[in-house]
């Protein structure tokens, strides 16, 4: 279990982690994408939750990783306009997804438009989940992301080294963290 804010209810620790890596592969003309051997051996047998995620990309969540965050979420105040924002974005669009038997998923149309997938994707370890990105928008992040974290390295490198909390680092930056697309 980890912690998080005083008085809420502890948050269970995903249960498929070590998703790394990125590979470049192609999205078909039934909108199919084969997922990589090394990310497939950790998630057999979990059904798959696609969403829409940030930047326009989309995230496969195994249903065990997906469960504690999807709960929280739940717990947003719904008569909000950012709770009812984040419900929407993370609920409405949601749908579970299972692999063939040749390793692919097929990712309805309107989240294929969405994250503007054709041709070559990107598929991204994203430790507890998958990460789905049109390649030439991924491409263009990673030159903004390598300048961001150029400029917040020290920082990053003191959290990872303990030297720093998580909690502070994130208050450090919430106030100057680029809206999401």
């Amino acid at each position: 279990m980890v912690g998080n804010a005083a008085g809420a209810e502890p948050v269970v620790s995903p249960f498929v982690k070590k998703l790394i890596g990125s590979f470049e592969r192609n999205i078909d003309s039934k909108n199919r994408i084969g997922l990589p051997h090394q990310f497939r051996d950790k998630m057999e047998n979990s059904p798959l939750i696609l969403i829409r995620w940030v930047k326009r990309s989309l995230a496969i969540f195994p249903e065990e990783n997906w469960l504690p965050f999807a709960d929280t979420i739940g717990r947003l105040e719904l008569y909000t306009d950012i709770g009812l924002t984040v419900r929407h974005q993370m609920f409405a669009h949601a749908c579970e997804v299972s692999l063939d038997k040749e390793g692919r998923i097929i990712i309805p149309s309107d989240m294929v438009n969405y994250a503007r997938l054709d041709g070559k994707v990107m598929v991204l370890g994203d430790w507890d989940k998958i990460t789905v990105w049109n390649s030439t928008y991924y491409k263009d992040q990673v030159a903004v992301d390598d300048v961001t974290l150029s400029e917040r390295f020290p920082e990053v490198w003191q959290l990872a080294q303990g030297r720093k909390t998580l909690e502070a680092f994130e208050a450090e930056h919430s106030a100057i963290q680029p809206k999401a697309e």
